[in-house]
């Protein structure tokens, strides 16, 4: 016979309901919605890796990991468009249509040369 757990939640009010407080990581800030980088890796993870998804999944480390990957590749794309404008300044600063295919120009080179450690 299986006994019935009772699991105590604090509750707080939110436009007149009441939301259980519960989070999915083990640290608050990770709960916050993931960057286009760290939902790739994410999914990275759990296709490429599923028993390494679900340990880093149960014992909280997951998001925390998923944000720190967003974070490290926004500072790698950052770095990247700063060395290809060096070696490619712009010529006309001013014609913002001549601005606009540049930096599309770079994201699709960084996107080929993006390196980073998925988990």
């Amino acid at each position: 016979m299986m006994e019935n757990a009772l699991v105590e939640l604090s509750y707080t009010e939110k436009n007149g309901m009441m939301l259980p407080g519960i989070q999915i990581s083990n640290d608050r800030k990770s709960d916050c919605p993931l960057g286009r980088y760290g939902r790739m890796a994410l999914e990275y993870l759990r296709e490429n890796h599923p028993k390494r998804f679900m340990t880093m999944k149960m014992d909280g480390t997951l998001m925390e990991k998923m944000h720190r990957v967003n974070e490290e590749a926004l500072i790698q794309i950052e770095a990247l468009t700063q060395q290809m404008l060096q070696k490619e300044p712009m010529t006309h600063a001013g014609d913002t249509l001549e601005r606009t295919r540049l930096f599309d120009s770079l994201r699709g080179r960084q996107k080929k040369s993006l390196s980073v450690v998925w988990y």
